[in-house]
């Protein structure tokens, strides 16, 4: 695609050069920002969308669940091949301070898109 023709906006909303919004420019750059918005949207948080979303803010209260790090990976997993089955995301890890800050995690989420070839990106999510 060119990369004159906007595709998308991105998050957090700015404002752009040549509007109200910054845009994106890329495939990659706009399901970036798209994965971005649907793993931050909280399952029932949308109108007449109660599915759409992930479980991970809810996630972060219960830290008893025995193999936690793994129901974080399960949450991206879900929401993704639910809302966006045209990525594939090959890895996440989990970064927690369950000590100092147990209710907040950073997640570090590699993907691709399945139509571009060795395309790969990588998103950084803090959850608190």
């Amino acid at each position: 695609m060119s990369g004159d023709v906007p595709v998308g906006i991105t998050i957090p909303y700015t404002r752009g050069k040549s509007g109200y919004f910054q845009q994106t420019f890329s495939d990659i750059e706009r399901a970036r920002t798209n994965l971005k918005m649907l793993l931050m949207t909280a399952k029932g948080e949308r109108p007449m969308m109660p599915t759409y979303g992930s479980d991970l803010r809810s996630l972060l209260f219960n830290p008893g669940e025995s193999e936690y790090d793994e129901l974080f990976t399960e949450a991206v997993h879900e929401a993704a091949e639910k809302w966006m089955p045209e990525i594939a995301v090959t890895q996440v890890d989990v970064d927690r301070e369950i000590d100092t800050a147990p209710n907040s995690a950073i997640l570090y989420i590699t993907f691709s898109i399945l139509s571009i070839p060795d395309s790969r990106e990588e998103l950084e999510l803090e959850i608190s």
